[in-house]
């Protein structure tokens, strides 16, 4: 009689191990990339709106805080489904009130985005970590 290792599948059952998009999440912040996301700057904005009701409630309130207090910010890991990479980047808001996710080379890479794709993104719980997928190619 042959025995399972308890812990692996104990491990896996309990959550789902990066999860796809789901199209009909109420956590989606849909993005369709502008020129401003796809120069030469390496950033891409969430509008503030997206954040504070998409990210803010899953985050502790001390986190929310700090994000908010004038030139402080955020280290985010930042999940990507493609290349399947998890890459640090810097959450700040900027001067409209929105929010930056600096860094992006790092986590594409060399994938070039165009303006007019359209990413999504949404909050995994279970990893701490901000996903994000290439929706549609414009």
């Amino acid at each position: 009689m042959e025995r399972k290792n308890n812990k692996t599948s104990k491990a896996s059952s309990k959550r789902k191990n990066n999860e796809i998009f789901n199209p009909v999440s109420q956590w989606n912040i849909i993005i369709t990339l502008t020129a401003s996301d796809t120069d030469s700057s390496n950033t891409i904005t969430i509008p503030k709106e997206l954040v504070e009701a998409k990210i803010f409630p899953l985050w502790g309130s001390k986190r929310c805080k700090g994000l908010l207090k004038p030139d402080s910010f955020e280290m985010v890991h930042l999940y990507e489904h493609h290349s399947k990479v998890t890459t640090g980047v810097a959450m700040k808001k900027d001067e409209h009130g929105n929010f930056k996710l600096y860094g992006l080379p790092s986590v594409l890479g060399g994938r070039p985005f165009k303006t007019g794709d359209v990413i999504g993104f949404w909050w995994d719980k279970y990893w701490g970590r901000l996903n994000f997928e290439l929706l549609v190619i414009a």
